[in-house]
């Protein structure tokens, strides 16, 4: 049976690490993944290639952070319920959050595929890489409903304390992925197409999993009079997850006017920006484990009528949080520009271009790190609590500051203007 942890009882700091390290690995494999899956399209099919799949990232990422900002929301009810030990309306907000989320998944995927090509166009991206740019972003947004299956079912085992099961589920689906690339792109020789398929498949197989690791847990076990539609649960759901895809999918419009900043410089440019966003996903992978984390611990603690306890919480991720983004940025500062070098290859003229974007924009975000860090801790302890304004908001601050820095810092700064744009 799928284990269940109740974040009510029990010392804070030990429940609180016991959460976030099965995150932090599960994240650690992510990225490690998706470093490897850069080193396969930059190393095996080319430069090119490597800034077409670049150019798609801030597109594709808008649509997933927006999902996962619905399904995180979602999850903040459960946990919510399930923290208050009321078993029968946590299995209406079960079979809610899932007929939420397959019309939102059918959405999504209608609105990607037909937004990318103009969207594309209206960035000014690079003639030369559109074409595998499209081909990219195509299957990635075909697969958009297995996307939203995926995150929805990690966000509900985690709503109900177990982190473990979804650790499990993306060390094999990695795997799983990596070997889907190589087959793909180095036998089959399907381009930046396979790469895209490998990701897909994998994440099928990662919701297959979670699936199996859920209706193991009596609580999560729905029937069909479940489904029998509750407006007002459809509507706590929409509350707590609508502004939190909205406040993903503004703070991805930001990102959307940093690629088009990046887009003007020409593609060794993209490449050496698009290899330090890799770098900065790795950066984050702490700051996310201890959002997970606390984003349970306040929410079953909030449903269960314990400020206090949330309090206490909060104190000890707080300290956690400023070590390892100091500890990081540190070490960023020292080794950035070795690891640029180990995603993708060139002539040596172009190689030394993209080296030192790359160096340069990882120095720009590791000198905001420790903030990144208490952003995302305060901005989930307020989602676990159920107050959603205040986050959005901020989405809509990185919005206005981000288009405020692509628009005005390159005349001064230069490319550093560029680089500013996201801390």
């Amino acid at each position: 049976m799928a284990k269940t942890t109740d974040m009510t009882r029990g010392k804070p700091l030990g429940l609180l690490m016991a959460f976030a390290v099965p995150l932090l690995l599960g994240g650690v494999c992510q990225q490690l993944y998706a470093v490897v899956d850069s080193a396969v399209v930059g190393r095996l099919i080319g430069v090119d290639a490597f800034a077409a799949v670049g150019a798609a990232s801030f597109l594709s990422w808008m649509v997933i952070n927006t999902i996962l900002g619905f399904t995180q929301g979602f999850g903040i009810l459960l946990a919510q319920r399930f923290g208050g030990k009321d078993v029968q309306s946590l299995r209406r907000g079960i079979s809610m959050s899932i007929l939420l989320a397959a019309v939102l998944g059918i959405l999504f995927t209608a609105a990607g595929l037909l937004a990318a090509e103009p969207v594309l166009a209206l960035l000014g991206t690079p003639a030369d890489i559109v074409p595998d740019t499209l081909v990219y972003l195509r299957w990635l947004f075909a697969g958009t409903l297995i996307t939203m299956a995926y995150n929805l079912s990690g966000n509900l085992l985690r709503a109900l304390g177990n982190a473990k099961a979804p650790l499990a589920a993306v060390i094999l689906s990695s795997i799983l992925n990596v070997a889907l690339d190589l087959l793909f792109v180095a036998v089959f020789r399907w381009g930046v197409a396979g790469v895209a398929a490998a990701t897909v498949t994998a994440q099928l197989f990662s919701f297959l999993y979670c699936l199996w690791k859920l209706l193991s847990i009596p609580e999560a076990r729905v029937c069909r009079k479940d489904f029998a539609f509750d407006p007002g649960t459809v509507k706590e759901l929409l509350r707590l997850g609508g502004p939190l895809g909205f406040r993903d999918a503004v703070i991805a419009v930001g990102g959307l006017f940093v690629l088009s900043a990046v887009n003007r410089y020409g593609k060794l440019f993209v490449a050496g920006t698009t290899a330090a966003k890799k770098y900065f996903e790795l950066m984050q992978l702490a700051a996310g484990a201890l959002d997970g984390a606390f984003a349970t611990y306040s929410a079953q603690n909030y449903g269960a009528g314990d400020l206090s306890r949330i309090k206490t919480g909060m104190r000890c991720v707080f300290r956690i949080a400023l070590v390892c983004s100091v500890s990081i940025a540190v070490l960023v500062a020292f080794f950035g520009r070795p690891l640029i070098g180990l995603l993708v290859t060139g002539s040596p003229q172009d190689m030394a271009e993209i080296t030192e974007v790359g160096y340069q924009n990882l120095l720009a975000i590791a000198a905001a790190l420790p903030l990144l860090y208490l952003l995302y801790l305060y901005r989930c302890g307020l989602q676990g609590m159920g107050s959603t304004m205040a986050p959005m908001l901020s989405g809509f601050v990185e919005l206005a500051l981000r288009i405020t820095s692509v628009t005005f810092l390159p005349a001064f700064l230069g490319r550093w203007g560029v680089y500013l744009a996201d801390p």
